[in-house]
């Protein structure tokens, strides 16, 4: 029942937190979780279609906007509320482990990583509390979180770049909004306790206008960016050197897949 779980006895929430099977459930789940709302924030079509840039904010941003939702997730969870407060401690671990990784992909001084990586943290928990306010202080005025919501992009994702195109804003603002009700209220318990999101379609970043009303061109290469065949991603060791994973099979490789 909901209140036995609400209630769940302190030596169960012991064991959750101490045991090598409470660890072991919390670390897995975390990792899946953190791996799913990564695979979705690197999808080639954010960086082409949608144009967001790529580089390193960007890409941090868009990693932080799929954590937030699952943040949230685990913030609402009924089925295990003490275990999904754990979790999301993992989540978050997992997210600084990665973030100094890619730090460390950049070539920066190993002596500064951790100075780079506590300005990465500032960053990402001002990104989630302008997420959470957009969502709490407009909860009934659907305009003006809209508008919120576009702000945020406009200064964490799109990094306050005054040509942006209102266009663009206005069908991420759409993603999240629609993202945040698929987390809290579309995405079954059973899928998510397994790591398991259906994040459902990017959106259709086609036919995008300018401020002007005139059809943008089509985007050329993206500098930096590899599109790997599905379901392979590119992810990074603690030292930051890249490898291969492929999200079906869990195999991995130093060979970029052709």
């Amino acid at each position: 029942s909901d209140d036995d779980t609400d209630n769940k006895s302190i030596f169960s929430k012991i064991w959750d937190r101490y045991s090598f099977e409470g660890q072991k459930k919390r670390i897995v789940l975390g990792e899946r979780l953190f791996r799913s709302a990564q695979y979705r924030a690197s999808d080639p079509r954010w960086f082409q279609e949608a144009r967001i840039p790529y580089e390193f904010r960007a890409r941090h941003a868009m990693i932080t906007m799929h954590v937030w939702f699952l943040h949230k997730r685990l913030l609402a969870d009924r089925v295990d509320p003490h275990l999904a407060l754990l979790v999301q401690e993992e989540l978050f671990d997992i997210l600084w482990n990665d973030t100094r990784a890619r730090i460390r992909a950049e070539g920066v001084n190993e002596l500064t990583v951790n100075k780079h990586l506590k300005d990465a943290q500032q960053l990402t928990f001002l990104h989630c509390t302008h997420y959470d306010h957009a969502f709490q202080e407009f909860a009934d005025d659907d305009p003006k979180r809209f508008e919120e919501i576009a702000g945020v992009i406009w200064t964490y994702v799109m990094n306050k770049d005054e040509e942006v195109h209102s266009d663009q804003l206005k069908r991420l603002a759409m993603y999240v909004e629609y993202q945040y009700v698929n987390l809290l209220q579309g995405v079954p318990d059973s899928y998510f306790w397994e790591g398991r999101i259906p994040w459902g379609d990017i959106p259709e970043f086609g036919s995008m206008k300018d401020n002007d009303g005139k059809e943008l061109e089509e985007m050329g290469g993206v500098p930096g960016l590899e599109v790997l065949p599905e379901p392979w991603m590119k992810t990074l060791t603690d030292a930051g050197q890249p490898y291969y994973w492929n999200t079906d099979t869990d195999k991995t490789t130093w060979k970029k897949p052709i």
